[in-house]
This record gives structure tokens, C-alpha cells and sequence, in this order.
């Protein structure tokens, strides 16, 4: 098992908090949200954590060498993550994808041991982490079924605020099966970056992940796990505040073997509309 960290983004919506630093270097309590994050996965012995950096991604490598973290780090550089969306910073990192199985954790998280632990026990390979929805959330939501299928990925843009009633939220926690990586999600990663670019959100594959007959992936949700839900926390800096989310838990060329690959480009035109080229 290894861990996928996406840090590429410029949190543009922190403001004055990421002016120098990545998001995943604001402080919550006197401890960098990386700080945490890799202490965290370090204590699941993991073979490696892959990091995929881009805005002050050199002072973040530089800081993260300063933290005594055991467990071998590799970088992924995105030169453009100024003009890309985090489906390319994960297109980046697809080769480690395929590799074996993965935690793929967005950097500006927050949450408890207890749901790492309870993702990697959980016997099976791929999973969504997901809580019940509420009002303050937005971005990705889904429906699931009684048991743990899941119906549809919805995106923000595309939510029914009067239709909550069976939505969840996702994390942005998710555990990947080699398997599911290497013959469902990588292909169809390359498809849909393909026909609609790279300025998208990877959750965007899972949607179209949905039409398969057997997409593998299921929900696990945070309400069967014996921690704490969402919040919000409120950082102050000098007289003004920024609230930002977050969880306190309870080379682009390689291809995928021709059958994977049509299938995948089939499934995104069907979704999407659009043809890759």
C-alpha cells in the first residue's frame, strides 16, 4: 500500500494565508496540515507516499524534509498546475497508480487516525470515503445504495439543493485497488483528459466510472465509523478570517493496452458527449 497526495493547488481562496505557501503549509492549532498528514500515514507503514507538488512546490519539498518522515517520499512535479485542475496532477501520477494499491488523499485534509485505520481494514479494495450531507458542504456529492453501491457521482454545478435526501459528500479520501487503477480508472483517466483537457476535477472520471456494469469502487461511510463528522474552522489573521473546510473525522504518454483504452473512450463519449481525439 501506498499514499497518493495531491499539493499542487495555489488556495487562492485562503488569501493572504497561502500568499508564500501551499495551502497544505497553513498551521491549524500550531501544526502545518502536511505536518499532520504525514505523520499520520506514516504510522500505517506505508511503501511509499508520492507527493505531487506545484505552486511553492520547492519550499514544500524543502519543508518536508525538515519533518523526519520514514517512509520513502518521491515527488511528481506539475509545471502548469497554474492553468490545470487536480485531474492532471493525478494524470501525473498515474504510472505509481498502477503500481500497487493506493490512498489517494487531497493535502488540505484534517481528520483522525482512527479513519485511516478503518479504510485500510476494511477488506475491500476500492472505496470512497463519504459523510451524510449537510447544508455547508459543496463540490462532489453521490447516492448510494443500501449497500454501499454507488448510484451516481454529482457534481457541484450539477447538485439539486431541494434532493438531499440520499446524497453523501466525499472526502476527498479514497482507497484505490491496484486492479481498479491499473483496468478501470487510469484508462479512463487518459480518455477523459483527453476529450474535455485538463483543467477538471479527477472525481469527474468516477462519474463516468458509473456507467460500467461493475465500476468496483464503493462507498464507505463515515457514519458507520466511530468519529467525529465535518467542520469548518476559522483561521484568523489579524483582524479579518478565512474560513476554510475542513475534516475531522470520526508521462501523460503511456497508453493503456487497446481494449482497456476503447472502452474507456467509449464510456467518456457516452457520459460526456465528447469524442476523444
Amino acid at each position: 500500500m501506498q499514499a497518493i497526495i495531491l499539493a499542487a493547488g495555489m488556495g487562492k481562496r485562503l488569501k493572504e494565508l497561502t500568499q508564500d505557501n501551499t495551502k497544505c503549509m497553513v498551521k491549524v492549532n500550531g501544526v502545518t496540515l502536511i505536518d499532520r498528514m504525514l505523520h499520520q500515514l506514516e504510522k500505517q507503514h506505508l511503501s511509499r507516499i508520492v507527493v505531487v507538488v506545484g505552486y511553492q512546490g520547492q519550499k514544500l519539498i524543502e519543508y518536508i524534509a525538515t519533518l523526519d518522515i520514514q517512509t520513502p517520499i518521491v515527488y511528481v512535479n506539475n509545471p502548469i498546475y497554474d492553468k490545470t485542475n487536480n485531474i492532471y496532477s493525478l494524470f501525473l501520477a498515474k504510472d505509481y497508480l498502477c503500481k500497487e494499491d493506493t490512498l489517494l488523499l487531497e493535502s488540505d485534509l484534517i481528520f483522525e487516525d482512527s479513519l485511516l485505520e478503518e479504510l485500510l481494514n476494511d477488506p475491500r479494495d476500492t472505496l470512497a470515503l463519504v459523510d451524510k450531507y449537510e447544508s455547508w458542504m459543496d463540490g462532489t456529492c453521490i447516492k448510494i445504495t443500501a449497500d454501499d453501491k454507488i448510484d451516481k457521482f454529482i457534481s457541484g454545478k450539477d447538485f439539486n439543493f431541494k434532493d438531499t435526501a440520499d446524497c453523501y459528500k466525499t472526502v476527498n479520501i479514497y482507497k484505490f485497488g491496484r486492479h481498479f487503477s491499473e483496468n478501470i480508472y487510469v484508462p479512463f483517466l487518459d480518455a477523459y483528459s483527453t476529450a474535455l483537457g485538463d483543467n477538471e476535477y479527477y472525481e469527474q472520471v468516477l462519474r463516468v466510472i458509473m456507467i460500467l456494469d461493475e465500476p468496483e469502487i464503493r462507498a464507505k461511510r463515515l457514519d458507520t465509523i466511530r468519529v467525529g463528522g465535518g467542520d469548518f474552522a476559522r483561521l484568523c489573521t489579524g483582524t479579518k478570517s478565512t474560513t476554510f473546510k475542513i475534516w475531522t473525522s470520526p508521462n501523460r504518454f503511456s497508453r493503456p493496452t487497446p481494449t482497456r483504452s476503447l472502452r474507456a473512450f467509449k464510456g467518456v463519449t457516452a457520459a460526456t458527449g465528447v469524442i476523444p481525439r
